[in-house]
């Protein structure tokens, strides 16, 4: 085990120097290139001769190679993602500032989405071509099928306006932690998030389960006196954990892409919303800290899961470690 997981850090390790290499990259393809913050700091004074002494003074004049090794020096022992000029503070600050927000937003949606989606998984797939299975299935492809932003409106319009029982954005300037002392607020942008999520996973949980009720160790189980509820827990969703725990673990990174529709239409100050921001204001350095920051998250997702695929299921890392 100790073999596999090290071999999957490694693996990890290359792809997060891919990533930023990449990401290092993405400033020379803007306008004006690296030095394009300068024309920001200087607005209307921005000559050659001040454009230069900028770029001089901020490193920018070195060569490629030296700033991608400073770069990654700076990120990994000082956690430096650079500075915004356009908020005059550091991508790291404002990373810090608004990522628990969307972390208690996401994780809370996750933790709903996966218990919903896995009892109503569970059940269509115990309960196939029956009147639950069509109208969850129905359901799910209609949720599946419509926009995040849409499905804000009407949850919004619905709740806020019609029904007028909920606030249509969280209150402001809150702690991150404030969704579990005040939820009302918060309700609406997580029943979207976590509604999103739903569609997709109750899906997957369903066809994983049925792909093991159809294999031969069930029907044996079943030939041997094995109720239904046995069958179903004992056996069925031991074996399709596997591709379960592999979604979940990609599902994380995803739900902070969501997130940016979700806040951006419920006006809550997160991760999402920052990031639409900084995109609008062509604040180039809090686009790529915030890229950054999703990536590094896809790649600890995908190791969790394959370590956690490996713990549930010995075969894979077995398997792997005879290649």
């Amino acid at each position: 085990m100790l073999a596999y997981i090290i071999r999957r850090i490694i693996q990890s390790i290359i792809v997060v120097l891919i990533v930023l290499f990449i990401t290092f990259s993405l400033p020379y393809f803007q306008p004006h290139g690296i030095v394009a913050p300068a024309y920001v700091v200087y607005g209307t004074k921005a000559t050659p001769a001040n454009i230069a002494l900028w770029a001089h003074q901020n490193g920018m004049d070195h060569p490629f190679l030296v700033r991608f090794w400073q770069y990654i020096t700076q990120l990994l022992f000082h956690f430096n993602l650079g500075h915004s000029y356009k908020q005059n503070m550091s991508v790291w600050a404002i990373i810090k500032l608004y990522v628990p927000r969307t972390i208690w937003l996401a994780l809370t949606s996750l933790i709903l989405a996966t218990v919903i989606g896995l009892v109503v998984g569970i059940i269509q797939a115990s309960r196939r071509n029956t009147v639950f299975d069509y109208t969850a299935t129905g359901t799910v492809f209609i949720l599946y099928s419509v926009p995040a932003f849409l499905l804000s409106l009407l949850l919004i319009d619905l709740f806020a306006f019609h029904w007028p029982h909920l606030p249509a954005s969280p209150p402001s300037g809150v702690a991150p932690w404030a969704m579990f002392t005040d939820p009302k607020g918060f309700i609406l942008p997580v029943a979207a998030l976590t509604l999103l999520s739903v569609a997709g996973l109750s899906r997957f949980f369903r066809g994983a389960v049925l792909e093991v009720l159809v294999q031969d160790y069930i029907r044996t189980a079943r030939a041997k006196g094995c109720g239904n509820a046995r069958v179903l827990f004992r056996h069925a969703f031991r074996n399709a954990l596997g591709p379960i725990i592999t979604l979940l673990g990609l599902y994380i990174p995803g739900l902070l892409g969501g997130a940016l529709i979700i806040e951006s239409v419920f006006n809550y100050e997160g991760l999402g919303l920052q990031t639409l921001n900084a995109a609008l204001n062509l604040d180039v350095p809090t686009v790529l800290g915030i890229t950054l920051l999703v990536s590094l998250l896809t790649v600890a997702g995908n190791l969790l899961a394959d370590v956690m695929l490996g713990l549930v299921n010995p075969r894979i890392r077995i398997e792997g470690g005879g290649r």
